[in-house]
């Protein structure tokens, strides 16, 4: 184009110089001659004058259609040099919009990074969907639920990813009346519970709608703790305050003075279970709120062993059951008397499930900045739908709805140890009953 252009402006000199050539020869009325070497001359000349003045815009207009045509391909960082006189203004100006477009650029990316670090924090699954429920974007969590990649679902049908009718119809339904819609469906070979809600785009491009899939399972866990709660709660208070009132009437309708001690005897029995039973509900409540007071010392963990065994040996000697600790000593900063509920609770529990003639075995294990403290019975172990429930308040498994106790051991077990920084974990390995194991830091990381 830079040539063109020159090439152009030696032609205008050349025709330039010689309409003056012809005219001054008609005018002079000169010889053949001398005209045509004036004309040669003017020609030369006015070629040589438009060349060189076309010469600088011709390399500036050269210059910004290189520039544009690298912009075109991403380089947007890209300037052309800066031109004298008039063309000067025309590369002003193409950098002026270079740089514009370099900026708008910039904010795009920048605002599709955000957008998409704002879905990939959500742990619900989103998916943005066309107009004909191809998908455009879904974000990490979606990845995971359909169990395919980025690549392999972006640009296909909706219906080839999710593979569930009901969700591919939910969202045919808001592409159609431009309206929102949710509902629960259950979703995979799991039947996972799930809330689907879509919503439209308006004004969104090639994205028409957004599915947000938000998982309820733990919604569903969470429910069902709480209907567990309420039923055992009132089931384990009206059991005592039923036999008190029996006991009670009974001995309001006469009974035989030798026979009111043992009357006696049983409602005691009664308030005591029950008064148990507040108290482990009320301790269990301070522990989660965090309003109990942990005192930090070294605490010898063979040495607290030993002594939960001696308190429970009222229970473990006419079961014949026997409580043996296979590690060296080792101590860890903690509160005694938490940690001692801690080993108490681990214990009684083993031992409530321990045949005749069995042993529990104990032993530690330093795992480093951790101890970790093994408790291990020989009873029928615990059933895997069980295990993931088994720290819960209240939760008894169908073996143990007949079992003394009201499922609160455990919690506190849980919650004392997490006070303390550590965690509390059960293995049920069929056939070696089950294995609880706490793990506690070597230095008090808690609240003190």
């Amino acid at each position: 184009m830079r040539r063109d252009l020159a090439l152009r402006g030696a032609a205008v000199g050349l025709l330039a110089a010689a309409i003056a050539g012809v005219a001054g020869f008609i005018e002079d009325n000169g010889s053949l001659s001398f005209a045509a070497a004036t004309v040669a001359g003017l020609a030369l000349a006015g070629a040589l004058t438009g060349y060189f003045a076309f010469r600088g815009p011709a390399q500036a207009v050269r210059n910004v259609a290189e520039a544009a045509g690298h912009i075109g391909e991403g380089e947007l960082a890209l300037r052309v040099p800066d031109a004298n006189g008039s063309p000067g203004q025309l590369t002003r100006a193409f950098n002026l919009m270079a740089g514009r477009i370099e900026q708008l650029f910039e904010s795009v990316a920048a605002e599709h990074a955000r957008l998409e670090a704002v879905f990939d924090a959500s742990s619900d699954a989103m998916v943005a969907l066309a107009p004909d429920t191809s998908v455009r974007f879904l974000n990490t969590a979606a990845v995971e639920l359909f169990r395919s990649g980025m690549a392999e679902t972006v640009g296909r049908p909706f219906i080839e990813s999710a593979r569930d009718y009901e969700l591919d119809e939910l969202v045919r339904r808001v592409i159609a009346s431009r309206t929102g819609e949710a509902s629960v469906v259950a979703f995979g070979p799991d039947r996972v519970s799930l809330r689907a809600a879509a919503l439209p785009i308006p004004d969104g491009g090639d994205w028409s709608v957004l599915l947000m899939l938000t998982d309820l399972t733990e919604v569903q866990r969470v429910d069902q703790v709480r209907r567990d709660f309420l039923s055992n709660v009132s089931h384990e208070l009206r059991t005592p305050l039923a036999a008190i009132r029996a006991l009670v009437e009974t001995m309001e309708d006469g009974v035989d003075a030798e026979d009111a001690p043992e009357f006696l005897r049983r409602i005691r029995q009664q308030v005591e279970r029950l008064t148990s039973l507040v108290n482990e509900l009320l301790d269990l409540s301070r522990i989660e709120s965090g309003a109990i007071t942990l005192n930090a010392e070294m605490v010898e963990l063979s040495a607290l062993v030993a002594e939960s065994a001696s308190l429970l040996r009222t229970r473990t000697e006419p079961a014949e059951v026997r409580i043996a600790c296979e590690s060296d000593p080792i101590a860890v900063e903690a509160d005694r008397a938490s940690l001692l509920r801690v080993v108490s609770n681990l214990l009684d529990n083993a031992t409530k499930w321990s045949p005749r003639g069995s042993t529990v075995r104990v032993w530690m294990r330093d795992e480093g900045e951790v101890v970790a403290l093994c408790v291990q019975d020989e009873g029928p172990g615990i059933p895997d739908q069980d295990l993931a429930r088994v720290f819960e308040r209240f939760y008894k498994g169908e073996a143990s709805r007949s079992a003394a106790g009201v499922g609160l051991g455990l919690a506190i077990v849980k919650h004392l140890v997490r006070a303390h920084g550590g965690t509390a974990t059960v293995e049920s390995p069929p056939g070696e009953g089950a294995l609880f194991t706490v793990r506690l830091p070597k230095v008090f990381v808690g609240k003190r």
